[in-house]
């Protein structure tokens, strides 16, 4: 189920990211704009990326993780 989630998740921002660079830089005419745009969605998809890793690894070494609420 938590891999579903993940999968999920990157998908759905890998869909919406070239869809947003399809609508805010192919059609744009602003050289600064296209920039702007690429560095924030590739910022932030990094920062996803990174998150979600230190996450898979953060679960990894739980102690916490067999006890029961």
């Amino acid at each position: 189920m938590k891999n579903t989630g993940l999968f999920f998740l990157v998908g759905g921002w890998i869909v919406l990211t070239f869809w947003g660079i399809f609508q805010g830089v192919l059609e744009s005419d602003s050289l600064v704009l296209t920039f702007s745009l690429v560095a924030v969605w590739l910022g932030v998809f990094i920062l996803l990326v990174r998150a979600i890793v230190q996450r898979r690894k953060e679960s990894e070494n739980d102690p916490y993780k067999e006890i029961e609420r």
